[in-house]
């Protein structure tokens, strides 16, 4: 997990919104790590919209959720043949390990 924010929302008593960021979940859906890549790029420059963004809200990064489904050029499964999103309310250790 990638977290971008301003260093003092890392500290463990301050309550900020954080917003989740996952992609990849199917492999085939590889603009989405375009689109990832270009958040995450401006979340760091130095403007004043992304300083006010990283003040406000942690960003939590997972950029490919399905590193075993892009590397075997599956299209919507995982290693293990399943569709990732069909198993995020009760995912298995075993069968979804990226979603535990």
């Amino acid at each position: 997990i990638i977290t971008i924010t301003s260093p003092e929302n890392i500290h463990p008593t301050k309550q900020k919104r954080v917003i989740f960021i996952t992609a990849r979940v199917h492999p085939g859906e590889s603009p989405a790590s375009y689109v990832c890549e270009g958040l995450m790029e401006f979340l760091l420059e130095d403007t004043p919209e992304a300083k006010a963004l990283r003040d406000h809200i942690v960003f939590k990064f997972v950029p490919m959720l399905n590193p075993d489904g892009v590397a075997l050029g599956n299209y919507r499964c995982s290693l293990m043949g399943f569709d990732l999103n069909r198993h995020w309310t009760d995912p298995s250790r075993w069968a979804h390990p990226t979603l535990e």
